[in-house]
């Protein structure tokens, strides 16, 4: 009677072919769970945008988003840990006199930075009861926790209230701007 079995060379080589296999696929998963992570940054921000524009035309008033820590009414802080949509009766951008609070947008479970450069510079974004921005066409542009160019994006707002995704890259697959250029982080 023959005996069967796995010898040690064969478990070595089935060891070594496993090995090899998750190398490979170990880079493209991390590749495509920073993907998803700059993917879910933009949308997250382009909703709220969508948001301010259709509460402005509903509403028949200004609508102002800026960015507002959870316990603050006001326009304050960093874009990525949460925002506030208000109406703004005055577009001062302040939540005063005969304002209200629309909505408080919590932070998106992202990690990274999105951060907002805009025609006059102003850290907040406002949407007219037409639909259209306040003057204020520019862009939001997200980056990795890592800065990681690559998986940097950029979102433009045009006067129209409309958003557009950038999706150039350089021949290196980093992340271009509409001019572009290199996206900053």
């Amino acid at each position: 009677m023959k005996a069967s079995g796995v010898t040690l060379i064969d478990l070595l080589s089935g060891l070594a072919i496993i090995s090899i296999m998750f190398g490979i696929a170990i880079p493209s998963f991390s590749k495509i769970h920073s993907r998803s992570v700059s993917t879910a940054g933009i949308n997250w921000i382009v909703g709220a945008v969508i948001f301010t524009r259709h509460a402005a035309i509903t509403q028949g008033i200004t609508t102002t988003i800026c960015p507002s820590p959870l316990d603050k009414t006001d326009c304050q802080g960093k874009w990525h840990n949460g925002l506030i949509v208000f109406a703004d009766h005055n577009a001062d951008a302040k939540l005063n006199g005969k304002d209200f609070l629309i909505k408080r947008i919590h932070p998106n479970t992202f990690t990274g930075t999105m951060k907002w450069r805009a025609f006059r510079n102003r850290q907040y974004l406002q949407m007219t009861p037409q639909g259209h921005t306040n003057y204020q066409n520019g862009n939001f542009v997200y980056c990795p926790i890592d800065q990681d160019i690559h998986f940097a994006r950029q979102i433009v707002i045009n006067m129209q209230g409309r958003s557009r995704a950038v999706n150039s890259q350089n021949n290196d697959g980093e992340r271009i701007d509409r001019k572009g250029k290199l996206l900053r982080c």
